[in-house]
């Protein structure tokens, strides 16, 4: 059975800057400070935030007390998925990561 612990490090690991990231499952997670708040996010699938189609966010205040807030949100989060995506094989060679769209070059020239 997947649980959902979020791993424990002092206030001063975020105070400097570092993130905070992990699994339960196909439950992924990352909280990470942003300026004067914290910012939490979470997905689904076998993939790194960047190359997930789908990643959820919340913002925090930054203090002992946004991080218990970005914890239950996570909880809240991992709790409203069910158990069979949950536990289901992560299939990293049988699917490929999705990529954002390319954007489009601008032209350089003048209209004359």
């Amino acid at each position: 059975m997947v649980r959902f612990n979020y791993p424990y490090y002092p206030f001063q690991w975020y105070k400097n800057g570092n993130p905070a990231s992990g699994s339960a499952g196909a439950f992924n997670y990352k909280v990470q400070r942003a300026g004067d708040q914290l910012q939490a996010f979470c997905w689904l699938g076998p993939w790194c935030m960047e190359n997930t189609r789908q990643v959820d966010s919340a913002q925090f205040p930054f203090g002992e007390e946004g991080l218990r807030q970005a914890e239950s949100w996570l909880k809240e989060r991992f709790d409203g998925v069910s158990r069979e995506v949950l536990e289901a094989p992560l299939d990293v060679l049988g699917a490929e990561p999705w990529s954002p769209p390319e954007k489009e070059e601008e032209e350089d020239e003048a209209p004359f």
